[in-house]
């Protein structure tokens, strides 16, 4: 006798359903995303108890036939696909045909829907699957879908549901994330009565970040294009004072589907190289243009992952493109503004929200495999020695340098001033970046700029700091540095960098080994060259509190001017912020 036994339908839609709903989140995901295929310009969700008790989308597009509708409560009934050759052309949202059934399985399911050629909609009810009427309704041309009980004939899954500000903090960030994809849609979000969100449509995606956002935002963003004839992508990244503890605000959409791709986003943070505090992670939303078939969205199955035909090239043209829109902009933040920013995870709201909830959650997506990480940090390694564009240049047309320093405060802070106003500048922090800037020239510069010593130093090291020089040396040598082991536990100095002849190298190389010997994560900085440079740059730059002449410090601004990324210290903290005339008129009510 057979053991082997098909599973009954509703079974299989039940299977089917914990592959594509995990929660109320899912559900929207998918009405909403079949409205957009449907092409609707005007769709409202409304929830109530964070759609647990109701899920109903409504929207304006193209309907369905009553044929039609019976089919569409079956499975792998889809009217986006018909051959295997339209996997590699998927021009929609949804294409699988498991997601209406699949909701119906767990659910009282209510679906109506009436198309321009009918003379009224039709009606199904379905309660865990099973259809149990039929009729004609009077309706719009569009089509509403209201889901009741979800999970009432799964217990085991409605349990494991979180606290409902959790529920309804997914499907908002989730509809946030879709309407950053369509600004041509209205999207309005009730929840239990009360409008959360009524975002009208726009024609350009900017504003719609403002709607979402904020001005504040919206205004802090820079715009990123790329016209080729394989693949076009455009949209904006954050400045550096946007970045965030979290991925959760980095938005990759390709032909509007949101996806996600640690490659493509770990590719876009090199292009922000020592600009980002450690740990942050840059904001950006990107749509990619691609012809459907050079990509692949049948690799997972909530459709959240791709693959790319050509994906190097891909790569490759989003740094360039992401570094390029870096470099041509004024990164300086406003005094009161902006500068903020760089210490917050906030992000200002101008929409309308339910005070009772907490909307902080973020619809997740899952963490890629740890090789996929180190494909991405192997392969944006070699993006590392492409910093070789042509300085900013922050002088005025005649030559004369842009800032003129005035005073210094607290020896510590430089005040200068501009065309446009007054800027503060944090003499430490602007120093590092040009020490940075030198011995990251140094290093990758095959002629580099070398002072032997009239008299080579003697220095003596302790055990670790020994062990450190011996294990580090190659680093100091493709650093400029001469150094030789001369007994024991002392060195010979017989050159150093240029830059630097002037400097205590005594100081300097103790304080970097001191650095090295306080590293958090010991294992990771092994044989790591940019950490030392940072290290080095940092123990040689001009101190907080140090005193300076007016010609030292026009000396310092000059060598910012010079430099590529002038707006942050290696570390990613600002290096100057600006005080603009307007600012300075409204503050004395002149304005």
């Amino acid at each position: 006798m057979s053991i082997i036994k098909v599973l009954p339908d509703n079974l299989v839609n039940q299977i089917a359903a914990g592959e594509v709903i995990e929660r109320p989140a899912s559900v929207v995901k998918e009405l909403v995303e079949n409205s957009i295929d449907a092409g609707s310009t005007d769709i409202v969700i409304e929830i109530k108890d964070a759609g647990k008790t109701l899920i109903k989308v409504t929207d304006n597009g193209f309907g369905m036939s009553k044929e039609d509708l019976e089919l569409a409560l079956k499975r792998h009934a889809t009217s986006k696909l018909s051959e295997e050759k339209d996997l590699w052309n998927i021009h929609t949202m949804g294409f699988r045909g498991e997601a209406v059934p699949s909701i119906s399985s767990v659910s009282q399911f209510t679906i109506r829907s009436k198309t321009k050629d009918d003379l009224a909609g039709t009606e199904i009810n379905s309660d865990g699957g099973e259809i149990i009427k039929m009729s004609e309704v009077g309706m719009n041309i569009g089509t509403c879908v209201e889901v009741r009980s979800l999970f009432f004939n799964t217990p085991a899954r409605q349990k494991y549901l979180k606290q409902d500000s959790t529920e309804i903090g997914h499907a908002t960030a989730l509809l946030n994330t879709i309407a950053l994809a369509h600004p041509e849609i209205s999207f309005k979000l009730i929840h239990n009565d009360k409008v959360i969100f009524d975002l009208a449509k726009s024609t350009d995606l900017i504003s719609r970040v403002a709607d979402i956002f904020g001005k504040a935002t919206s205004d802090a963003m820079l715009p990123i294009f790329y016209g080729g004839s394989e693949f076009q992508f455009d949209g904006f990244i954050g400045k550096p004072l946007l970045s965030r503890s979290t991925s959760q605000h980095q938005y990759f959409f390709v032909n509007k589907r949101p996806i996600q791709h640690f490659l493509l986003a770990n590719t876009i943070r090199e292009a922000f190289h020592s600009m980002l505090m450690e740990n942050k992670k840059p904001v950006f939303i990107i749509n990619i243009n691609i012809d459907p078939s050079l990509v692949d969205v049948n690799v997972h199955p909530r459709k959240l992952e791709v693959r790319f035909v050509d994906q190097q090239a891909l790569i490759r043209t989003m740094y360039n493109a992401t570094k390029a829109a870096l470099e041509k902009t004024d990164l300086t933040p406003l005094a009161f503004t902006e500068s903020q920013r760089y210490m917050t995870d906030s992000f200002p709201k101008n929409i309308t929200r339910d005070p009772s909830q907490n909307y902080s959650q973020h619809y997740s997506i899952p963490k890629n495999s740890q090789s996929t990480a180190q494909e991405a940090l192997s392969f944006t390694k070699n993006f590392l020695q492409e910093r070789d564009s042509q300085p900013l240049q922050n002088s005025s047309p005649d030559g004369a340098p842009s800032l003129k320093s005035i005073s210094q405060i607290s020896n510590s802070y430089i005040v200068a001033e501009s065309n446009e106003g007054l800027v503060l500048i944090d003499q430490h922090a602007a120093h590092e970046r040009v020490r940075y800037e030198e011995l990251m020239d140094q290093f990758q510069n095959e002629n580099k700029s070398i002072q032997p010593l009239l008299v080579p130093a003697q220095m003596e090291f302790n055990d670790q700091e020994a062990r450190l020089i011996e294990e580090n040396i190659g680093i100091f040598t493709v650093l400029g540095f001469d150094i030789k082991p001369f007994g024991g536990r002392t060195f010979i100095i017989n050159a150093v960098p240029s830059f630097l002849s002037k400097e205590d190298i005594d100081e300097v190389i103790k304080g970097v080994l001191d650095d090295i010997v306080n590293e958090k994560n010991p294992t990771k900085f092994q044989g790591n060259t940019e950490a030392v440079i940072n290290y080095m740059a940092c123990r040689s730059a001009i101190k907080f509190g140090q005193k300076l002449t007016l010609p030292e410090m026009q000396a310092l601004i000059m060598q910012m001017e010079k430099l590529k990324r002038p707006y942050t210290c290696p570390h990613g903290r600002p290096t100057m912020i600006k005080l603009t005339l307007s600012e300075l008129e409204r503050m004395f009510g002149r304005k």
